[in-house]
């Protein structure tokens, strides 16, 4: 097990082929790994998957080392899944494995040229994982939805999901940025807790040592 003298351990990311696509063109891996932040990175994507399927992703790669996820998935759940109540509960069934770790969750976005029924169902979804963050206070979302600007065509393929190399290289830029802002509050939560725990524990010591030269109760 590898911890950091900042309290941080693996980064462990899933995603689906936007992030094979990330990775691949826009070197994603190694510019997180050079944010210094978390002395491991593993990334888990797979083209076609589904958020439902990081449940037992989440089971087997969880280490004990791991200190923070990502969860860029939701894409194809959306253009599957037509079901109102469905984001609510895959976010839940995604949460609910990671152990209460932080969570850094990348929104979905389609093409504005695509289709208006996937377009919609994302719409459901990124507004179903803000209000998932009352259920789970470790959750926070890479708001990649407002942030992939200009929404023009020429950032995605046809088929108004997948990005073009460009589009890529951005999305990479996003997610490392967002994981510099995400890994600074981690790493300060961290210390946080180690300052409390090691302030609890002094205290608790102190008033052990009072009670002990307090003479006993004599019976007569």
């Amino acid at each position: 097990m590898s911890i950091s003298p900042n309290g941080q351990g693996r980064l462990l990311i899933i995603g689906d082929s936007l992030s094979v696509g990330t990775d691949y063109f826009g070197k994603l891996q190694t510019r997180i790994e050079r944010l210094a932040i978390w002395p491991s990175v593993f990334i888990d994507d797979k083209s076609g998957r589904k958020a439902s399927l990081a449940a037992p992703i989440l089971e087997k790669q969880l280490t004990a080392d791991t200190t923070a996820i990502v969860i860029a998935l939701g894409t194809n759940d959306m253009i599957s899944r037509t079901e109102s109540w469905y984001p609510q509960y895959v976010i839940d069934l995604v949460m609910a494995k990671t152990r209460n770790l932080p969570v850094l969750w990348v929104n979905t976005e389609f093409s504005a040229l695509g289709r208006r029924d996937w377009i919609s169902r994302s719409v459901r979804f990124n507004r179903a994982l803000v209000k998932a963050q009352a259920r789970w206070p470790q959750l926070r979302i890479a708001d990649w939805n407002t942030s992939f600007v200009p929404k023009a065509a020429s950032r995605f393929i046809a088929d108004g999901v997948h990005l073009t190399v460009s589009g890529y290289k951005t999305r990479a830029t996003f997610t490392v940025n967002a994981l510099r802002t995400y890994g600074r509050q981690v790493v300060d939560a961290s210390t946080t807790s180690t300052t409390t725990t090691s302030t609890t524990s002094t205290s608790t010591t102190t008033t052990s040592t009072s009670t002990s030269t307090v003479p006993p109760t004599t019976t007569p």
